[in-house]
């Protein structure tokens, strides 16, 4: 099995984007009750304050941590495909360096051997 190897950065950026996606989570639960709440809250006045509210806020954040954990995972890939292709050629040159080239090998039909006698 391979081992996964991840950068610092990697690991600080996913942890940070783990943590803006749960904020957004929290907002957007908080907005979907207070949509359903009838009576003044403390919530709602908190929602009310709030300039889109928290359904659209939380949307915003969660739209904004999804392009850069997308981002992330598109210059890990670039840099694993890149590792990937070089070993792939350093392999092929050794490869090429260790195998000699034997000669071609033709085919010969061979004539029956007479006997003595016939």
């Amino acid at each position: 099995m391979k081992k996964l190897h991840l950068s610092i950065f990697e690991l600080v950026a996913y942890s940070i984007l783990l943590l803006l996606g749960l904020w957004a989570l929290t907002y957007i639960a908080l907005g979907i009750s207070c949509e359903f709440l009838r009576y003044d809250s403390d919530l709602v006045k908190a929602n009310a304050k709030l300039n889109l509210g928290f359904l659209w806020e939380g949307l915003i954040i969660l739209g904004v941590t999804a392009v850069a954990a997308v981002t992330v995972l598109l210059i890990h890939a670039k840099k694993s495909d890149r590792d990937f292709e070089k070993a792939q050629r350093r392999a092929a040159r050794l490869k090429k360096a260790t195998f000699k080239q034997e000669p071609e090998v033709v085919d010969v039909e061979s004539t029956p051997i007479k006997e003595k006698g016939e």
